[in-house]
């Protein structure tokens, strides 16, 4: 099943969200995720990557490991 759902949310709470995503990812092993990001201004890769920093981490290595089983 898919699921695709489209969030507006605060620039604030984007991490926020990111990790409840992240946790239900790491607990059940059969979820994949791709996310994309939209803003309204020109985002640096570094502000993008740390917007983006989630425990566990994911690697570069496992997003594109992850990308090739889809």
């Amino acid at each position: 099943m898919k699921i695709i759902a489209q969030c507006e949310i605060p620039d604030e709470l984007a991490n926020e969200w990111l990790q409840h995503l992240r946790d239900f990812d790491a607990t059940h092993r059969g979820c994949h995720f791709e996310v994309m990001m939209q803003t309204g201004r020109t985002v640096s890769v570094r502000e993008m990557v740390k917007a983006l920093r989630v425990e566990p981490e994911l690697t570069i290595e496992q997003v594109f490991k992850r990308k090739r089983k889809g």
